[in-house]
């Protein structure tokens, strides 16, 4: 049986900052009385606070550093980082540990945060709602859009908080604009296709690259098409389907009717990874295609910076964007190292920390008082392609963060595909992944 903890969705504005690129996790933990049974009390009496992360290379020295300077700033906590586990290994590696009494105080930037629900299963994580109405504390519900914070609550409870954020835009060939007369940038679906087509030069240059891929980035893309309709992914209990709605097909169709014009990529340009539409845009075969300003750096060094340009996604009915979160945590432990966790994770969310973690990083702030950081406006003021992905942040709506979502995930990535590889309609084939995904639901009551 699937547990049945389920997010509870909020309403659709969600952020209202940002910043641009990579996404990544973390975690780790100790502490005497606590789920992994070690000893509190580091140097001169401070109480050892561990986390655990999956930071790599340039981002987990600038996180190393970050903790350092914590730790520099007080003598009532010592953090230590280290890296966890990948993110695909993550969520059952923690699991063991808990089981082990090996498990962190703090699990920081969790990439998967809709399988926390069954971490939570175990009574492991602790609650954040008295934290977070503590007026003690510098970190606050207000600091938090209702959207973002909903990607961490199960049961009512709120369980984890978002400290990474990131979404996707338009990135486009400015020369290949140029060449075609296009002077603006579209802002609704139609003037989309309208400039795709005349983008488009028989079939040796497409107007679009669309998500057409295996796993989950044509499906967080897609969503935002979906909402821009004016459809649901699911019901607000998340207990039933509602992506094969009207709205749903003509969100699908939107996408089915590039291809069939000829405007968008053909089949032939099918990719498996996320990472096609970066590819058709350094190959010169595509002037547009969905993606992340992580991938901005690779595509400035194929068509140089001066040529490569970056606008919101044009919604169908109206703007709508996708959010993915990195949530971070704390687990059970003695009240010194819970407190210290929470410490640690005030400091992590401040302002001018986070503004720093996330230029360095590339990821987007969750604090909405780091959008008036003067280290993250200058930021935004030298990078102007950055502050488009921002721009799409208050509006953004979250995944469910339920356990069975990678499952119903996959169901409906297949669907996608097919139709968009001309072997069903938008209906037949939104249809069988809801008949698929309802089934999924159904099982884990």
């Amino acid at each position: 049986m699937q547990s049945k903890h389920r997010v509870s969705r909020g309403p659709r504005a969600v952020v209202g900052l940002a910043g641009a690129g990579t996404l990544v996790l973390a975690l780790s933990a100790c502490g005497g009385g606590s789920v992994n049974g070690n000893e509190s009390g580091g140097e001169g009496g401070a109480t050892e606070i561990s986390v655990w992360w999956t930071y790599t290379d340039t981002s987990a020295t600038k996180a190393q550093e970050l903790v350092d300077r914590f730790n520099e700033s007080q003598d009532e906590y010592v953090v230590t980082g280290q890296f966890g586990a990948p993110s695909d290994q993550f969520t059952s590696k923690l699991i063991n540990a808990v089981k082990t009494d090996t498990a962190p105080n703090l699990v920081l930037g969790d990439g998967t945060p809709q399988n926390l629900g069954q971490l939570i299963d175990t009574g492991a994580v602790v609650p954040l709602d008295d934290l977070l109405d503590d007026p003690s504390s510098s970190l606050s519900r207000e600091n938090i859009t209702e959207g973002m914070l909903s990607t961490g609550i199960f049961d009512g409870e709120q369980y984890s908080i978002p400290t990474d954020a990131g979404n996707y835009a338009m990135v486009y060939n400015k020369a290949m604009f140029e060449e075609a007369g296009i002077t603006e940038t579209p802002e609704t679906w139609a003037e989309l296709a309208d400039v795709a087509a005349k983008l488009t030069d028989g079939t040796s240059r497409y107007g679009i690259y669309l998500p057409i891929s295996s796993g989950e980035w044509p499906v967080f893309t897609w969503q935002s098409t979906l909402w821009s309709a004016g459809g649901e992914f699911l019901n607000e209990d998340n207990t039933e389907v509602l992506f094969n709605s009207d709205e749903g097909v003509a969100a699908l169709t939107a996408w089915t009717d590039l291809i069939e014009s000829g405007s968008a990529y053909p089949q032939t340009l099918f990719s498996n990874t996320n990472n096609g539409g970066t590819a058709a845009l350094t190959a010169g075969k595509v002037a547009i295609a969905y993606d992340g300003a992580y991938n901005l750096a690779t595509i400035d060094e194929a068509l140089g910076e001066e040529n490569v340009g970056v606008f919101a996604v044009p919604g169908i009915d109206e703007p709508a964007m996708n959010l993915g979160t990195d949530n971070s945590y704390i687990l059970e432990g003695s009240e010194e190292e819970q407190a210290g966790a929470w410490e640690f994770l005030q400091y992590w969310m401040s302002p001018s920390v986070q503004a720093e973690w996330d230029i360095a990083s590339g990821y987007f702030p969750t604090n909405t008082a780091t959008s008036e950081d003067e280290t993250w406006q200058a930021y935004l003021e030298e990078n102007p392609r950055i502050d488009v992905f921002v721009s799409q942040l208050p509006y953004a709506q979250a995944r469910p963060s339920i356990t069975t979502y990678a499952e119903i995930s996959n169901a409906l990535s297949e669907q996608l595909t097919r139709a968009m590889m001309g072997s069903a309609s938008p209906k037949e084939a939104l249809d069988a992944a809801a008949e698929k995904a309802q089934s999924i639901l159904d099982a884990a009551e």
